[in-house]
């Protein structure tokens, strides 16, 4: 049987740490090749850079380099995270069976799901009929330490999930160490809470997101991209 063959993208660049963390754990369930932004991309949510009609001009946007894990192929690429998914599929030889997005220099919970490049990276996926799962660590974590030590595990229980077409799977790791968490909660929904300026909504539901993430849990639920036909 061929193995998994698994693309990992982000938004913080393909020099950022989190992407480094996710592709050595996503190894162990398969082939991978990294595919990232050559520079900070967050906020960007699906944006495009390229134009619609670039046709094989794209390739000029995309170049192989070194990358921090042995045996790992990584493709740094002059764009969005979602530039990343259409070049790459136009570039190289076959799409993957799954995308990782992340790991996020900050949660995606909440509206902020709306502006998130890692998200958006994962939504172009649906886009080209491919599963996608996000990964985000909340932005006061100190270190990976959790990540480390949970996220085989829900990889593991994550994979023979089937979605539909229209759903990605949206995980969230809170602040806290291996001996403060609490736990991983399912089925988590975005809160209607928000950072910024935006007015705030004081009402939340108890199975949000960000709830989950204050409490000391890690937050696993689903996010719908409504453009797309179940």
């Amino acid at each position: 049987m061929n193995a998994m063959k698994i693309w990992v993208v982000n938004d913080d660049g393909i020099d950022y740490e989190g992407i480094k963390v996710l592709a050595r754990h996503a190894a162990k369930f398969g082939d991978v090749t990294v595919i990232a932004p050559a520079r900070q991309c967050s906020g960007m949510s699906q944006c495009l850079s390229i134009g619609l009609f670039e046709g094989g001009k794209v390739k000029k946007r995309i170049k192989k380099v070194p990358f921090a894990i042995k045996g790992i192929d990584a493709y740094a690429v002059d764009g969005t995270p979602t530039d990343c998914l259409i070049i790459a599929s136009e570039y190289l030889p076959e799409k993957p069976d799954i995308v990782f997005s992340g790991i996020n220099h900050g949660e995606n919970a909440g509206i902020d799901v709306l502006y998130s490049g890692t998200i958006g990276a994962a939504m172009e996926a649906l886009v080209q009929r491919i599963p996608a799962i996000a990964f985000s660590l909340k932005w006061e974590a100190d270190g990976y330490e959790l990540v480390e030590q949970e996220l085989d595990g829900i990889i593991e229980s994550l994979l023979p999930k089937k979605l539909p077409r229209n759903q990605i799977w949206n995980v969230n790791f809170p602040v806290h160490k291996p001996d403060t968490f609490k736990g991983i909660l399912w089925d988590r929904v975005p809160s209607q809470r928000r950072y910024g300026n935006c007015p705030q909504d004081p009402h939340d539901v108890e199975n949000s997101d960000r709830v989950a993430l204050d409490e000391g849990y890690i937050s696993i639920g689903t996010i719908t991209n409504m453009a797309l036909v179940p």
